[in-house]
């Protein structure tokens, strides 16, 4: 058999690409050909090798530098732009995102979710606008009682926390999507069922602001009133910050430095600088929710920012509003948008009209990013399980890196929804 000068080359250049995907030394003989090669491509070599005259040899080492090098590049580049090959042959290092955005890590510290009020019901029942929202990672809005809702303004740490609130009291669907993320949750005061949660779970120690019921132990917050000189009803004037929040852990005793290992979301790999486009998806450009008459979100797509801007429904001007941040002046804006839809429901008996989100049912999901959507399912088996977003094929959905609204809607109110 002829073995010529270009079939050298050839074979050397596969023998680097292999060498490099695989990890393998080029160490002599041949256990080049043993361990991971796969037997087709030990039997393409050997058959090879064993046809090769001591001419091919000699024209195998003028080549092989040079080769041996083009090789192994072109096997590295092939798998750095393949997130399947990156996680199979350790390219890159260990995958280090922070829990609520999808971006590299920046901080260990304890997420922390505020309870904000959301009323706009008249000048004296005002909240509207809110400060510190629009510097949280993840901002969560569902119906507590008699058609309002409510924020839950969530941050990687305390530190990245300003002035922040209205600060209202505490709800269970808010506390059962932060439990399995170890994250502090701070408000002023809580219904009866959020105080079960937490004597049941055994969460008192990262629950700032609750009450007394069940002999559950309780650790003061601390912050500050502020009228912003308005007319507005009491309750709608205390205010926290990072620096407060932090008062009152070391109050508590309570740590605000952890590991979170447990991803809110599933996000496009920051590693690779991935995105999800949503190819094929059907548009989306306005997003309508409804939370109750007079309790309305809408969001609209800027493909110039590519993400959505934030406006609410101001029952008491009968006119939807910008939600900005009042310490920033500026509207906020999301690059992902999750709506969960929910059996959502009073809780049984002299409940006050306080609302149940029924998470062990699960139910049906929208993801919203680059201007398209993407429509599945989304699952919480157990308080102490995360929420997870699934696709209808079955995968998990994949949130771009940023910001996210995620909105938790009964079910009454889909005919009401619309993109």
């Amino acid at each position: 058999m002829k073995i010529s000068r270009r079939s050298v080359l050839r074979y050397s250049g596969l023998t680097a690409a292999l060498l490099a995907l695989t990890g393998c030394s080029a160490s002599s003989g041949s256990a080049i050909l043993g361990g991971d090669f796969p037997d087709c491509i030990k039997k393409l070599f050997n058959n090879t090798t064993g046809a090769a005259s001591d001419t091919a040899s000699s024209a195998a080492s003028e080549a092989a530098a040079s080769s041996v090098a083009a090789g192994s590049e072109a096997a590295a580049s092939s798998a750095v732009s393949s997130e399947a090959a990156s996680s199979s042959f350790s390219l890159l290092p260990a995958y280090d995102a922070d829990p609520l955005t999808g971006e590299a890590r920046k901080s260990t510290g304890r997420m922390v979710g505020v309870m904000v009020n959301n009323i706009a019901n008249s000048e004296r029942q005002n909240a509207r606008p809110q400060r510190g929202i629009g510097s949280a990672d993840l901002l969560i809005e569902s119906k507590v009682e008699g058609g309002i809702t409510r924020l839950c303004a969530v941050f990687r740490d305390a530190d990245t926390i300003p002035e922040v609130g209205p600060l209202r009291s505490g709800r269970d669907q808010f506390l059962q999507l932060l439990m399995p993320h170890q994250a502090l949750y701070y408000h002023d005061g809580e219904s009866i069922f959020c105080t079960q949660f937490v004597n049941v779970y055994g969460y008192s120690d990262l629950n700032i602001g609750g009450k007394s019921y069940f002999n559950t132990p309780v650790h003061p917050h601390v912050a500050h009133r502020d009228n912003r000189g308005r007319n507005v009803a009491y309750e709608h004037t205390e205010f926290t910050s990072g620096k407060e929040i932090k008062q009152a852990a070391s109050n508590a005793g309570i740590g605000l430095t952890y590991a979170n290992e447990t991803p809110f979301f599933h996000f496009a790999d920051y590693r690779t600088a991935a995105s999800n486009d949503l190819p094929g998806a059907p548009a989306a450009k306005t997003i309508n929710i409804t939370h109750s008459e007079s309790y309305k979100t809408r969001l609209t797509y800027n493909s110039w920012g590519r993400n959505y801007k934030l406006e609410m429904y101001n029952h008491s001007k009968k006119a939807y509003e910008n939600t900005v941040d009042e310490l920033t002046g500026k509207q906020l804006t999301f690059d992902n948008v999750v709506v969960c839809f929910a059996d959502i429901a009073a809780y049984a008996g002299d409940s006050h009209d306080v609302q149940s989100v029924n998470y062990v049912a699960g139910g049906q999901a929208y993801l919203f990013t680059r201007g398209g959507v993407q429509v599945g399912r989304w699952e919480k088996p157990h308080p102490t399980h995360p929420l997870k977003l699934y696709t209808d094929s079955g995968e998990e959905m994949t949130l771009n890196r940023g910001k996210t609204y995620l909105a938790l809607v009964d079910d009454d109110e889909w005919s009401n929804f619309s993109y």
